[in-house]
């Protein structure tokens, strides 16, 4: 069977094939639960690549099954096995509209189909990648995807960007606590994908829009943006997904100094991105820069930190994993690149920018915790709201007059091994168990003051019993208990008590 990847996407003669065809997709139980249960598996990461095993759990033939074999291993099926999974559709209408390929008496799938939570989201094969529409290729649902959607602001918002939509994901998840959604990408391919992926998951909110960053949304404002665009640090231009076409990290220093004008007060931009660590360089306050005079309060979080071989070997493979002798002589260009530029490593993380017009704004950076259970978009919201409370104690005295209390979700945990005397406690642990968990240990007096903080006491009262307890000057240790309580609080262990009234 010989791919025709130039056939028109998505070209249906009656509209009303697009719901039919989702109606089909459900009444199959082709989600994420029933894919799961058929195989037999918790995750489909467990089993990528073991074919085998995925042909033996799909053998019966079953309209389930034939779509797994379809649009997740991605085998061509017997044509009327196909015939019976889509009824009652007739296969034409989805060979017509770009979703499959007929040859004879086997099908195969032209789009890969994934259900990602409640939605189905269509996306461009792999194989593309090895034609002439390489540089229009859309990705699926990776790694990036699902950070970004755990880390997405969730509360209501009026109207939302997705900038650089890709396939539409993180469009499709915004619409359901957004009035209007916008979702913008170059790729005209790109923007065909999402609209289809909302048209299918009945989605009435999201419009769909080709164009270059944020030119076609120009004089208006939102109270989010999402954006996972174009990030890798790389010497070409050869995919509209991958790369940015700018020197370094420059599309992502354009999209965070141009949108907070594109920010309604208190509005939130949210860009998954890479930045460069030059040689010589602090990188921390090299990214502060760039926002000096943006009126915004950035939260920057560094999941890692990547030297720059490991960085090229990791991308370059993405795309020219079928060319040995194209992967070396790319491999060579990225690292000539780097070179010219400074660039020694890349960071991966997230930046957070609020808008915060008309006073003195903070900048921080922080690595992202060892674990993020659950979406942690709570977790961002109170970050700022913890970073601001902090940024208004200006001075000693207003800090040690707060009142705290700790976090529900605050667990201390002890860690003891045996000896000739009995159990020795060795570790004192605390941690969070939602959101940003993260972890650290503790000594009996920093334990003491976080459930100490009931919100009825002031810091100032609990430095006088840590002081006794140590048999210490109060004005001795003061510099040290507010180092450790603004770390405390910083992190979401305490939370500032309301003032009454």
């Amino acid at each position: 069977m010989t791919p025709d990847h130039n056939a028109p996407l998505f070209n249906f003669q009656d509209p009303e094939d697009i719901h039919r065809i989702k109606d089909v997709f459900d009444a199959a139980g082709y989600t994420d639960a029933g894919i799961l249960g058929t195989l037999g598996v918790t995750n489909l990461s467990s089993i990528r690549g073991n074919n085998l095993l995925l042909l033996h759990r799909t053998g019966r033939g079953t309209p389930l099954e034939t779509f797994i074999r379809l649009f997740l291993i991605k085998i061509p099926c017997e044509l009327e096995t196909v015939r019976h999974a889509v009824m009652p559709m007739q296969i034409g209408a989805w060979a017509e509209a770009g979703l499959v390929r007929i040859d004879r008496g086997s099908v195969a799938a032209a789009v890969e189909l994934l259900p990602y939570k409640d939605l189905l989201i269509a996306y461009d094969p792999s194989d593309i990648l090895r034609t002439s529409l390489k540089e229009h290729y859309v990705m699926g649902i990776g790694s990036s995807t699902i950070t970004l959607d755990n880390l997405t602001v969730r509360r209501s918002s009026a109207r939302t960007l997705d900038l650089g939509t890709g396939n539409g994901i993180h469009g499709l998840l915004a619409s359901s606590h957004s009035d209007q959604v916008t979702s913008i990408d170059l790729n005209p391919r790109a923007v065909a994908f999402a609209a289809f992926n909302a048209t299918l998951n009945g989605i009435s909110n999201m419009e769909c829009v080709q164009g270059d960053l944020l030119k076609p949304v120009r004089g208006m404002t939102f109270d989010l943006v999402v954006t996972n665009p174009p990030f890798v640090i790389s010497p070409e231009t050869r995919y509209i997904y991958r790369d940015g076409g700018m020197q370094a990290d420059g599309i992502t220093r354009k999209i965070v100094q141009g949108v907070p004008g594109f920010l309604n007060e208190g509005g939130f931009c949210q860009i998954l991105c890479n930045w460069a660590v030059k040689r010589g360089e602090d990188w921390h306050e090299r990214l502060s820069k760039w926002f000096v005079g943006a009126g915004s309060d950035v939260w920057t979080m560094r999941s890692m930190t990547e030297d720059v071989a490991e960085y090229a070997a990791k991308w370059i493979r993405h795309t020219e994993r079928d060319d040995t002798a194209g992967y070396r002589e790319r491999f060579r260009e990225w690292m000539t690149y780097y070179e010219a530029q400074d660039i020694e490593a890349v960071c991966s993380g997230i930046i957070t920018m609020r808008r915060s017009s008309g006073r003195a704004n903070w900048f921080r950076w922080d690595d992202t915790p060892e674990k993020m259970l659950g979406p942690c978009g709570d977790s961002v919201v109170l970050g700022f709201q913890l970073q601001d409370f902090l940024a208004s104690m200006e001075k000693v005295e207003d800090l040690l007059n707060a009142r705290m209390r700790f976090s529900p979700d605050v667990r201390l945990e002890r860690q003891s091994t045996p000896s000739v005397d009995g159990w020795m406690e060795e570790v004192t642990r605390i941690h969070l168990t939602k959101g940003f968990a993260y972890s650290g240990n503790i000594d009996p007096f920093i334990a003491n003051l976080i459930v100490g903080c009931d919100g009825k006491h002031s810091l100032r009262e609990l430095l006088g019993k840590m002081s006794d307890s140590l048999g210490a000057n109060p004005r001795d240790i003061t510099p040290a208990f507010c180092k450790i309580a603004r770390e405390l609080i910083e992190k979401g262990y305490l939370l500032p008590e309301p003032a009454e009234g």
